[in-house]
């Protein structure tokens, strides 16, 4: 299926939750990131138990020391 990571089309299994998306699909780090699907923030508390589905739009942010 197809969803939409910071505006980048992007083809996925159909079983991906955001845990496994952020972890194993973007290779990222759990610490310091930050998921909104369709412009809804979703606590990690919840990243094992939301599903995406086709044509979700992401928003995939990572904090980073500086100034």
């Amino acid at each position: 299926m197809n969803i939409y990571i910071n505006e980048q089309i992007q083809e996925i299994a159909s079983d991906v939750n955001v845990h496994r998306l952020v972890t194993e699909v973007l290779q990222l780090q759990i610490g310091g990131i930050a998921v909104a699907i369709n412009e809804s923030v979703v606590p990690r508390s919840a990243w094992k138990s939301t599903t995406l589905t086709e044509n979700d739009k992401l928003l995939v942010i990572k904090a980073c020391c500086g100034g």
